[in-house]
């Protein structure tokens, strides 16, 4: 199983390397204060693949912490134009 943890680890630099170069490319055509919130949504997605890949129990506090972030995306996205 070591070789399992190993392409975890290379898979998940991966994906932080292309969210930065995204994020990167974002910040050339959008303002920073309308991306740094949606930058946030990483707590989300991270929270939903530990959920179903990694099988851990989420709390009704954490679930309200989700919400609380994608309301707050929203929030800021709807009134950002």
């Amino acid at each position: 199983m070591p070789g399992y943890n190993l392409l975890y680890l290379l898979g998940g630099f991966v994906i932080y390397f292309t969210g930065a170069l995204l994020m990167i490319f974002a910040y050339r055509f959008g303002e920073l204060s309308v991306l740094q919130p949606i930058n946030s949504m990483s707590y989300v997605f991270s929270t939903i693949i530990a959920i179903f890949i990694l099988h851990e129990q989420v709390t009704l506090i954490n679930m309200a912490g989700i919400l609380l972030i994608i309301s707050g995306v929203i929030v800021i996205g709807a009134n950002s134009r």
